[in-house]
């Protein structure tokens, strides 16, 4: 018999289940959502309540429950505070990831940079570990060989490695922490981890910390966004042409829920 938490019930109660495949290690974090009897409420902006020592060992171990999914509401709050349209908004999330922001066990989507993890090292681990440290980018693999690359470079670097993954719904660098209005990198990806709504607000802030990439997002300059959203190497995906092809869609579908219904349209009555 093994003891161990539950994701969204009180950390101090214990709940005893018999576990056959020997997973699920004990977790000493708040899990995101739910109630710690033991610790303060955090929030990503409430610096005094998030705790001293992050620890996110639970990346590797644990399934999480995360908040998915984002409402008209979230996109029209951010829109308001960039001054932008909710397609441009819109566009940005479906090229970024255009799929799901979690994978099937919770954890925030990420793609691994083994150039950035090289750089962020000084190149030490390169000769014993290329797959995860390289001076050129590239090698990403399939999706799921994510977060065993992560992991093996947390074993060797845990800052370094999570500054070299991008996160979560907008795929943002967690090199970029302090633009997305961050304390630390553990910080960000603790929120990361929590809801869609947390992968929001770290856009709104990292955008609006960047006046050439804000200001290129309101004008739809999609090539100048691109070029400051995902490098300099942007033309190599086509970022910009998928943005701007993914904003006329959103746009239209804005418009036509926008019309008014014409005459004869409905049902008519019996």
């Amino acid at each position: 018999m093994t003891s161990y938490r539950i994701p969204n019930y009180l950390r101090a109660s214990w709940l005893t289940f018999p576990l056959d495949d020997g997973t699920s290690p004990r977790v000493l974090m708040p899990m995101p959502g739910g109630v710690d009897a033991n610790v303060a409420p955090y929030a990503a902006c409430w610096w005094p309540a998030v705790p001293a020592r992050i620890d996110l060992e639970f990346l590797f171990r644990e399934c999480r429950n995360p908040d998915r999914g984002l409402s008209a509401e979230d996109y029209a709050t951010a829109a308001a505070e960039l001054e932008v349209d909710v397609p441009a908004i819109q566009a940005v999330a479906e090229v970024e990831t255009s799929g799901e922001a979690f994978d099937e066990s919770g954890r925030p989507r990420i793609l691994f940079e083994r150039h950035y993890f090289h750089r962020r090292t000084d190149g030490r681990y390169a000769a014993t570990h290329p797959r995860i440290s390289n001076a050129r980018a590239g090698g990403y693999g399939k999706f799921s060989a994510q977060y065993g690359k992560l992991e093996e470079a947390y074993r060797l670097a845990p800052e370094a490695a999570l500054r070299a993954a991008s996160w979560g719904r907008f795929q943002i660098m967690g090199d970029n922490f302090k633009a997305a209005g961050f304390a630390s990198v553990e910080a960000f990806v603790l929120a990361m981890t929590r809801s869609e709504a947390e992968h929001m607000m770290a856009f709104t802030r990292f955008v609006k910390n960047n006046k050439r990439m804000l200001a290129a997002l309101r004008k739809h300059d999609w090539a100048a966004f691109a070029a400051a959203y995902n490098g300099p190497g942007y033309r190599k995906n086509s970022y910009d042409t998928k943005l701007e092809a993914a904003h006329q869609r959103f746009s239209s579908e804005a418009e036509k829920a926008a019309r008014p219904a014409q005459p004869g349209s409905g049902k008519s009555l019996p």
